[in-house]
């Protein structure tokens, strides 16, 4: 098997915005950035070169954080543990701080990024889960069944494709080789 290699165009200066990201992609890098105390915002940036994709891509991320049906601190704990299973230094890096903001104790933010998080409960469940889905790409039966008891169907589909959302985000960054931001 061959080793793996990125893909990319790599990261954007603040001068090349306009240029490879039009005016909505650079309106909406740096306004991402300021609000999140970066110097830039890769992920925006990146994704950001294939417009109309980035357009629909924000309005999808939207409906699940911050607009989802389920907490926002189920939401950034779920994602910081996708992060963690993924080993994803850019979706940590930001999420931590979302996290913070949302509620989530920082000894809670710090149990996601251990093999054994020691969180029960609802979240613990929800965590649980997200690492069968992330690791097997599914779920038991007896997860499942456990999912349905404590989600409505809404839910249900709102936690998976959360999971799945981030998953394939950690894969995309990881591919394109996006950097973790420097703060302000």
């Amino acid at each position: 098997m061959e080793d793996k290699t990125t893909l990319g165009p790599g990261p954007v200066s603040r001068g090349q915005h306009l240029r490879q990201l039009g005016p909505f992609g650079t309106l909406a890098t740096r306004v991402g950035a300021r609000v999140t105390g970066k110097k830039n915002l890769g992920v925006f940036a990146t994704i950001g070169r294939a417009p109309r994709l980035f357009r629909f891509w924000l309005l999808y991320g939207a409906s699940m954080m911050p607009f989802g049906y389920l907490s926002r601190q189920e939401t950034e704990m779920i994602i910081l543990r996708v992060a963690y299973l993924r080993g994803s230094a850019y979706e940590a890096d930001q999420h931590r701080a979302i996290a913070a903001r949302a509620g989530v104790s920082s000894s809670n933010i710090d149990a996601l990024f251990l093999p054994e998080h020691g969180i029960t409960g609802r979240r613990g469940l929800l965590l649980d889960a997200t690492e069968q889905i992330v690791r097997n790409q599914g779920l038991t039966a007896t997860m499942a069944q456990r999912l349905r008891e404590l989600l409505s169907e809404r839910e249900q589909v709102a936690f998976v494709m959360l999971v799945c959302n981030y998953d394939g985000l950690a894969t995309a960054l990881d591919i394109m080789a996006v950097p973790v931001d420097e703060n302000r």
